[in-house]
């Protein structure tokens, strides 16, 4: 069984919004995405070096929104709005930091490493060598980020059970195949309990 040092271990808590889930129904939500909350607290009460968010914070006029550039999305986590706010009885006090992406009109950022190019590196520098990566969607901003850490040189877990997926035909995003491609990368498909075992913690009282 692998293990992970809670000294130089992160967890990253992707785009865990109401924009994504049944709260918003007229934005995008994902199947299942109000379901993970338990599972995602579970994880947060876990002993990390840092915790760290993303929260889409898209303009009005996003290019991937309908009607404009690439026209795929519904608006959706537009900024201000009620759908880019966090999901109720979320622990976000647990995070150390939140970092907004999308919110450059004319530049799709799925990946918190795609708005922030030095994340990996600030993440090197505070001493992390290993991330945990949980939240929405796990085949598009949970994959990108882990995809993107993996090649940076982290070894990374995708946490399953505190993530919820969406197929996006239109935007050639599935499930299957993301899935497919993280395991052939090495990143770790794993649930809040292996994560909880392999950092040595108790079981976690929430999942």
């Amino acid at each position: 069984m692998a293990t992970l040092d809670p000294r130089t271990t992160a967890l990253l808590v992707v785009d865990v919004q109401q924009g994504f889930t049944e709260i918003c129904p007229m934005e995008l939500p994902v199947p299942g995405g109000l379901a993970i909350v338990g599972h995602l607290n579970a994880l947060l009460a876990l002993p990390f070096a840092r915790i760290d968010a993303t929260q889409d914070w898209h303009p009005a006029d996003h290019c991937s929104f309908l009607g404009r550039r690439d026209n795929i999305y519904p608006p959706h986590c537009v900024m201000g709005t009620p759908g880019a706010e966090f999901l109720p009885g979320l622990r976000t006090e647990r995070f150390s930091g939140v970092w907004r992406k999308g919110y450059d009109p004319d530049f799709e950022a799925y990946a918190v490493t795609a708005q922030h190019p030095g994340f990996a590196a600030f993440l090197k520098a505070s001493g992390i060598t290993d991330v945990v990566v949980c939240g929405l969607a796990t085949n598009i901003c949970c994959f990108y980020a882990a995809r993107d850490l993996k090649l940076a040189g982290f070894d990374v877990w995708l946490a399953e059970d505190a993530s919820a997926g969406i197929d996006v035909p239109a935007a050639g995003l599935y499930q299957t195949e993301a899935r497919e491609e993280g395991c052939a990368l090495g990143i770790r498909y794993a649930t809040v309990r292996d994560v909880a075992d392999a950092l040595g913690a108790a079981p976690p009282a929430n999942e």
